[in-house]
C-alpha cells in the first residue's frame, strides 16, 4: 500500500531529525578547567588526607602522619601499582628517588632504590 502524499512531508523532517542525531559513540567531552581542578585536587597515594574518602580507592587514611597520608596494605611493591613501594611496614606510598620527590613538607625519601619511598620520619608520627 503506498503511503498518502499528505504525510511526505512529515516522514522527510523525521528523517532528517534522526539523520541529524547521528550514530555511533558520542564525542569525548572536552577537558576544562574545572575538571582538571578535580583532578589535581584528588590525593593520590602517599596524598594528604583527612578521612578515607580522600584517598583513591581501595586507600585509606593513616592519620597517624602529619596531614594524614593515604596508603593500603600490600605484599609487594607489584601490589601498589604505578608510583607506589610497598614499604618494609606493608603499606603502599609514593615511590621516590630523592627527597626532591616527595613535596609535602616534613616528608622525606626513606628506603633504597627501587624500593624508596616517601614518608615522614618516625620521631613526626602521632603515636
Amino acid at each position: 500500500m503506498l503511503m498518502p502524499l499528505r504525510f511526505a512531508p512529515c516522514l522527510a523532517a523525521v528523517v532528517v531529525a534522526v539523520a541529524a542525531c547521528g550514530g555511533g559513540t558520542p564525542p569525548a567531552a572536552a577537558p576544562n578547567a574545572a575538571n582538571a581542578a578535580n583532578a589535581a585536587a584528588s590525593p593520590s597515594i602517599g596524598g594528604p588526607c583527612s578521612a578515607d574518602a580522600d584517598c583513591p580507592s581501595s586507600y585509606s587514611c593513616d592519620k597517624d602522619d602529619p596531614g594524614g597520608e593515604c596508603s593500603r596494605k600490600c605484599a609487594t611493591s607489584a601490589d601498589c601499582g604505578p608510583g607506589g613501594t610497598c614499604t618494609p611496614e606493608k603499606e603502599c606510598l609514593a615511590s621516590c628517588r630523592t627527597n626532591a620527590d616527595c613535596t609535602r613538607a616534613g616528608y622525606v625519601c626513606t628506603g633504597k632504590a627501587p624500593d624508596a619511598y616517601c614518608d615522614v620520619p618516625e620521631s613526626a608520627e602521632k603515636h
